[in-house]
């Protein structure tokens, strides 16, 4: 008889993402000072990570070309697994994005440095790390503190869609989620509307 000397392969379980709250994402959005230039960009660039959820990868990667404030989207090229896909930008995300064009040094890239160069995916993780340091938040991994990540503000973007309304269909859309399983788990991080459901149940009596 054979013997299957292969070790198993350890199961993680199953590990939702983390978020922050959205009173913490407020406070981090308005941590950077936006009365030095990289202030505004870098409050800009917060934005669009929690409100438009974009990868760092796709925010150092914006062209100039592919933000239109004018409509309100951004067109995110070649993103993961090199899909591009149009996301919808809220009035404050591109208010703050107004702001930061109208300073901005002359540059292909819209998020750019000072000299008008392309910002790397290590500054801004530097940069979220710091501004969650300075505000205060960080997030919970077991019974870890850790500083906030740009993909915690995507996870967040990602769990907030459904609470404010959105379909999961249409969640996924907004996440470029290759499928809606992907987007179903986010369903289980903050269960406001089962909590809601089960908080509300007929009482058995005493």
């Amino acid at each position: 008889m054979q013997t299957n000397d292969k070790p198993k392969r350890k199961s993680n379980g199953h590990r939702l993402p983390k978020i922050i709250s959205r009173e913490d994402a407020g406070a981090l959005l308005k941590a950077p000072n936006p009365r030095y230039p990289t202030g505004l960009r870098n409050r800009a660039i917060l934005y669009v990570l929690y409100r438009a959820g974009l990868r760092e990868s796709e925010v150092c990667n914006l062209a100039l070309e592919d933000v239109n404030l004018d409509q309100g989207f951004i067109f995110v090229q070649l993103g993961k697994r090199k899909k591009d896909r149009v996301v919808p930008m809220d009035e404050e995300t591109i208010e703050w994005c107004r702001r930061w064009l109208d300073r901005r040094p002359p540059s292909e890239w819209f998020f750019c440095t000072l000299k008008g160069s392309r910002l790397s995916e290590r500054y801004i993780r530097a940069m979220v790390a710091r501004m969650s340091k300075r505000a205060g938040v960080y997030l919970r991994d077991g019974r870890e503190k850790k500083l906030v990540h740009p993909h915690t503000l995507r996870h967040c973007f990602v769990t907030e869609l459904p609470e404010d309304g959105l379909t999961i269909h249409e969640a996924a859309e907004a996440a470029g989620h290759a499928s809606i399983t992907t987007t179903a788990k986010y369903l289980h991080v903050r269960p406001e509307q089962l909590a809601a459901k089960l908080r509300n149940r007929p009482g058995v009596g005493r």
